[in-house]
C-alpha cells in the first residue's frame, strides 16, 4: 500500500508539472517583444523625468498624450527617472512616473541615471520596485558593475528568431576611481558581458550580428571628438577641457542634426564602449538622456549617437526642446530605423490637448510662440551649418 501511495503521489506530481508547462510558456510569451504583423516595432523614449512623488501634471500630460497619439510597443526611460527622498517616496515616485505607461498596458524598461540612487535607496532596491510594477529591465549579471545592465531581444513577427536586440546599459553616476573626477563610465566587466552576450546572439543567428540599439543615460566620451574642433592648447573659458584634451567651446553645427543647447557631459575617460560596438558590429544607434536641452543626432564611426531631451517639467529644461523620442524599427530592414522627436508644444497645440489647462501648463498662444521660435532656431542651425561646411564631417 505504501508503494502504491508513493506511485500515485509521483504520478500526480508529474501530471501537475506537465499541466503547468503550457501556463509557464504562455506567461513567457506574454512578455516577449516582437515585431507587429505589419513588420514595425515602435519604441518611445522618456528621458530625465527627474521628479519626486508629486509628479508635475504637465509631465504626466505630455507622456499620456504622446502615448495615445503614437501607440508605441515599448517605452524606455533613459535615466534620472525619480529623485524622491527615501524608500516610500521613491516607490511613490516610480509609481507616478510609470503610471501613464502602465495605465495603457504598454511594456516598459528603464536604465538608471546619475541621480536615481542619490536619495537613500540603492539601485538594486529601485529595480525591485520597478520590477514589481512590470518593468522588463533585469540585472543580467549582478556580479558586474552597476545595476540593470541587460538585453531585450525583439522577435520576428512570426516568433521564429531574434530579429533585433536592445541593450540596456548602466552608465553609472560619478567616477570614483582614485584621483579621477567627472561622471562615471561603462566599466570593463560590463563591456565583457556585452561582448560575450553579443557573440552568443551572433552564434544563434548563423554567425551574423543581430542589429541592435543601446540605451543608457550618459553619452559616450567620443562625442567631443565628433562634434568639436580639437585644439592644440587651451583657450581658457573659450574652450572645453575633457579627456585630457582641449576642444572648441561651440560644436561644428554642420556635424549634427538638431539642437545643441548645452555642453555635453560625458565621462572624462575613454572607456572603450564605442570600440566594442564597432568590433561586434551590431549597434546601429545609441540613445542617451542626461543633457536635458540637447536633441541632436551625430554619426560616430558608423554609430548614430542620439541625445533625447527631457520630458520632465520639474528639472532644468525648456519648452522649445522638451518632449519624447520615437524610434520605429522595420523587420524587413532591421539595420535601419526612423527617429522622430515629439515636441511638447506640438502636443499642446492640438485642440484636444490638456497640457495648456493642467497645473503648470501655459496658454496655447505660448506654445505657438515656442513653435515659431523653434522654426527660427532650425533656420539658424541650417545657415550656421552651411557656413561651417568648410569643416569635414566626422564619420
Amino acid at each position: 500500500m505504501k508503494h502504491a501511495t508513493k506511485l500515485l503521489s509521483l504520478l500526480l506530481t508529474v501530471i501537475l508539472a506537465c499541466s503547468a508547462l503550457p501556463v509557464c510558456a504562455a506567461a513567457k510569451d506574454e512578455n516577449d517583444l516582437r515585431f507587429n504583423e505589419d513588420g514595425a516595432f515602435k519604441i518611445m523614449l522618456f528621458a530625465d523625468p527627474q521628479d519626486d512623488e508629486d509628479l508635475e501634471e504637465t509631465t504626466t500630460a505630455i507622456m499620456g498624450e504622446a502615448l495615445d497619439l503614437y501607440k508605441p510597443d515599448l517605452v524606455v526611460y533613459l535615466g534620472d527617472n525619480t529623485v524622491a527622498d527615501g524608500y516610500e517616496n521613491q516607490a511613490a515616485a516610480i509609481d507616478a512616473v510609470t503610471k501613464p505607461v502602465r495605465d495603457r498596458d504598454i511594456p516598459f524598461a528603464i536604465v538608471f541615471g546619475n541621480h536615481d540612487q542619490e536619495h537613500g535607496v540603492t539601485k538594486e532596491d529601485l529595480l525591485e520596485i520597478y520590477r514589481d510594477l512590470g518593468c522588463l529591465t533585469y540585472d543580467a549579471d549582478p556580479s558586474i558593475y552597476g545595476c540593470g545592465t541587460c538585453n531585450l531581444p525583439i522577435l520576428s513577427s512570426d516568433g521564429s528568431h531574434t530579429a533585433f536586440n536592445l541593450w540596456l546599459t548602466d552608465s553609472g553616476s560619478n567616477n570614483t576611481d582614485e584621483g579621477a573626477s567627472g561622471y562615471d563610465y561603462v566599466h570593463p566587466d560590463e563591456l565583457e558581458w556585452y561582448k560575450k552576450t553579443a557573440e552568443a546572439l551572433k552564434a544563434a543567428n548563423g554567425g551574423k550580428a543581430v542589429p541592435a540599439i543601446n540605451f543608457q543615460h550618459i553619452i559616450i566620451p567620443e562625442i567631443y571628438d565628433a562634434l568639436h574642433v580639437k585644439l592644440p592648447f587651451s583657450l581658457g573659458k573659450l574652450s572645453v577641457q575633457t579627456n585630457g584634451n582641449s576642444y572648441s567651446l561651440l560644436p561644428v553645427f554642420s556635424r549634427l542634426n538638431g539642437y545643441w543647447l548645452e555642453e555635453c557631459c560625458p565621462p572624462e575617460v575613454y572607456d572603450g564602449q564605442l570600440q566594442a560596438w564597432v568590433d561586434e558590429g551590431d549597434v546601429i544607434a545609441a540613445f542617451n538622456g542626461h543633457d536635458h536641452t540637447n536633441s541632436f543626432t551625430v554619426n560616430v564611426r558608423g554609430v548614430d549617437i542620439v541625445n533625447v531631451p527631457t520630458v520632465g517639467c520639474n528639472s532644468y529644461s525648456n519648452d522649445i526642446n522638451r518632449g519624447a523620442g520615437l524610434i520605429t524599427l522595420h523587420e524587413n530592414d532591421p539595420e535601419s530605423y526612423e527617429y522622430e522627436l515629439i515636441r511638447s508644444f506640438d502636443l499642446a497645440l492640438d485642440k484636444t490637448s490638456s497640457i495648456p489647462t493642467v497645473q503648470g501648463g501655459r496658454s496655447r498662444a505660448y506654445y505657438g510662440l515656442m513653435k515659431t521660435l523653434d522654426g527660427i532656431a532650425q533656420l539658424f542651425f541650417k545657415l550656421f551649418g552651411a557656413v561651417q561646411t568648410v569643416f569635414p564631417k566626422r564619420g
